[in-house]
């Protein structure tokens, strides 16, 4: 009797070793991701410049960088120009998006599967090799140092191809019974379609959001007045204009890294309400 549970407990271990094994991994992964953010944290919380000095103490904590950084350099008018920017970019690639992915979905006309083909071919072109040509075409509209030049060029055929797929699902029984209704192509994408592929406009809103937040070449480009600059500028210049103070850029990255992580945590809660009243309703 004695043998028989011991072999049975030997068999529960056995079938619980790879679940155990992969929460030590998935656990050591979490660690390996979350200690640049406390590095970065508890840089902020010091004056120095020795990006290697991991000592800390009670004594040696100080809010003088966040207090130096909103207090000089403009960084209101920076985190201001950074929210301008990453909010018109979300609104701007959700209206392309949403009305391309639906054109390219569900309604037929001549070339389309050329139309998308050729959309999605521009995926695979690296964006710097556009930034030429983008300059010049924004420098010919007198565009430099507005925020145009930094919304416009945001959307991207990434969203659009999401937002076909999500409404290539929606049933055309839908969409049909809302014709015999009366209803147009206008009222149909905001009353029927869009209505069923939240989940999906909020994926594409926190990607937009966070490429929009952390792009640093596009707008060292399309700006040169310091009053259009945006966050990532701004920290790039603190290496030199503070003689690489770490603890002051340290400061700087956790403020910029706040914005778009309560972005993508509000975001996040409507996306899981979103699965599950549509689970609900399926």
């Amino acid at each position: 009797g004695s043998e028989m549970c011991i072999r049975d407990r030997a068999m529960k271990i056995k079938k619980k070793l790879p679940g155990i094994l992969g929460d030590i991994i998935l656990l050591i992964a979490a660690v390996f991701c979350v200690l640049p953010f406390i590095y970065m944290l508890l840089m902020s919380l010091k004056s120095t410049v020795n990006a290697y000095d991991f000592s800390i103490s009670l004594s040696e904590i100080t809010l003088e960088q966040y207090v130096k950084i909103f207090t000089k350099n403009h960084f209101f008018r920076y985190l201001l120009n950074s929210m301008i920017v990453a909010f018109g970019g979300v609104g701007l690639s959700l209206l392309v998006s949403c009305l391309a992915g639906y054109s390219f979905a569900k309604l037929k006309f001549r070339g389309n599967d050329k139309i998308f083909f050729f959309l999605m071919m521009t995926m695979v072109v690296p964006s710097e090799v556009i930034i030429v040509p983008l300059y010049l075409i924004v420098r010919g509209f007198d565009w430099i140092n507005t925020f145009k030049a930094l919304i416009l060029p945001l959307p991207t055929a990434f969203g659009v191809f999401i937002m076909r797929q999500a409404i290539i699902g929606v049933p055309k029984e839908l969409i049909e019974s809302a014709k015999i209704d009366g209803a147009g192509d206008m009222k149909i994408l905001w009353k029927v379609i869009l209505p069923l592929v939240k989940s999906a406009m909020m994926t594409l809103a926190i990607f937009t959001f966070v490429g929009a937040w952390n792009n640093f070449l596009w707008p060292l480009i399309a700006t040169t007045e310091d009053a259009m600059r945006t966050l990532p500028l701004a920290i790039s210049t603190m290496r030199t204009a503070y003689d690489t103070d770490v603890g002051l850029v340290m400061a700087g990255a956790a403020v910029t890294f706040l914005p778009p992580f309560i972005f993508y945590l509000i975001l996040q809660s409507k996306f899981e309400e979103g699965i599950t009243i549509s689970g609900m309703k399926g």
